[in-house]
Order: C-alpha cells, then sequence, then structure tokens
C-alpha cells in the first residue's frame, strides 16, 4: 500500500494518477481493505442506508463518482439499492468493477475537464468515495454533483482531512455553492480511522 501511496503523491498529473490505478487495479480491492483498513467505503453506505428507508432503495437512482473497482457499490447492493450506475476515468478499475454486475449503467469519463455524458438532474444520490483529492477530482467538480442530482437530491462527499489545502479550497467552493442557493448544506461529520493514520470527513448537501 505504501508504493502505490507513494506513486499516487508524488504524481504530477490526472493523467499519471489513472495510470497508477489501471496498474493496481486487480490488487487495489485486497491491497485498501488488508493494507489500510479503508473504512470510508463503509462510512458512506452507512450514512446512506440512514437517508433512505429500505422501501426506497430499490426506487432511488445512485451515481457513483470516481467509483474505483466497485466496493461502494456492492456494499449499497447488500443492502438493497439496485438502481447504481458508476463514472470512472481508469479502464482497468472500471473493467474490475463491471465484473461485480451491480451497476446498471457505467461511464469512462473524468469528472472536471469537460463536460461529461452522465445524464443531468437525474439522480437522488450522487456521492464520491475518496474521489476528491488533489490529482484526482478538482474542487470545482462539485459543481458537477450538483448538476448531476435531481432537485432535492442529496451529495454525499467522503474524504480524508489531511489534504488540507485542497480541502480548505474545497469547503470555499462548496460555500460559493450554497451562497449561489444550488444546494444547502445538511450536515458534515468527521471520521475517526477513516482508514489507517489517516482522519476522514463526511459532507452531505441536498440540490435545491
Amino acid at each position: 500500500m505504501d508504493s502505490f501511496t507513494q506513486s499516487i503523491r508524488g504524481s504530477g498529473s490526472v493523467a499519471e494518477v489513472i495510470t497508477i490505478y489501471d496498474e493496481y487495479c486487480t490488487t487495489y480491492d485486497k491491497m485498501v481493505c488488508e493494507g489500510c483498513k479503508y473504512k470510508g467505503p463503509y462510512i458512506l453506505v452507512e450514512a446512506m442506508t440512514k437517508e433512505v428507508p429500505e422501501c426506497r432503495r430499490k426506487e432511488v437512482r445512485v451515481l457513483d463518482v470516481a467509483a474505483g473497482t466497485g466496493m461502494v457499490g456492492v456494499a449499497l447492493a447488500q443492502k438493497g439499492f439496485t438502481n447504481l450506475d458508476a463514472l470512472e476515468p481508469s479502464e482497468g478499475m472500471l473493467e474490475c468493477l463491471r465484473s461485480k454486475n451491480v451497476y446498471t449503467n457505467t461511464f469512462h469519463e473524468y469528472v472536471g475537464q469537460c463536460n461529461t455524458n452522465v445524464p443531468q438532474g437525474c439522480y437522488d444520490l450522487v456521492f464520491s468515495v475518496g474521489g476528491m483529492a488533489n490529482n484526482h477530482i478538482p474542487f470545482t467538480g462539485a459543481l458537477e454533483f450538483v448538476r448531476f442530482a435531481k432537485p432535492g437530491g442529496l451529495v454525499m462527499i467522503c474524504m480524508r482531512q489531511d489534504e488540507e489545502d485542497y480541502l480548505t479550497k474545497l469547503k470555499e467552493y462548496m460555500n460559493s455553492l450554497e451562497e449561489q442557493q444550488l444546494w444547502k448544506k445538511e450536515f458534515s461529520t468527521p471520521i475517526k480511522d477513516y482508514c489507517v493514520g489517516r482522519e476522514g470527513v463526511l459532507f452531505v448537501y441536498q440540490v435545491l
């Protein structure tokens, strides 16, 4: 896991990061679950199950942004969510994700550089776990999350707290979107032991 983290941290561009994810795609799940005890996906799933009663989970439409190998999708499917789509820029990760057969539609795209082919205003829930970080989704990508969601839909962002400069810019940008009345903050909560030695945070917004 250390070599993977160092590679990601040392990369100078999004394209380099995507290449690294392609290289690690087949070992990623075992690496993050056993190596760094990554709790982010399960914390997000717990939060989502609190927001959506079991009787509605088959009908709500969900978009997983920077979906990786689909770990969150598998956990959501086990909780009764069946209408899941995924957006992921790494083809290797996307192949692993598709093999799990829990996503209806998959989009091989990157949020932040140009308009995507993801339908806008269609999703009840839009989320990202670990995707909001340097050399990943730019902080301005939060606006795309708003565009993907229906009015009244929820956006959930689960991420590490140690990306201090990025996190500061993201918070300022999310506040600006709230000032523009594009969404309103429901809550944020710190996450202890997001992964080994790292704290995290969960943000939840409702699109207006």
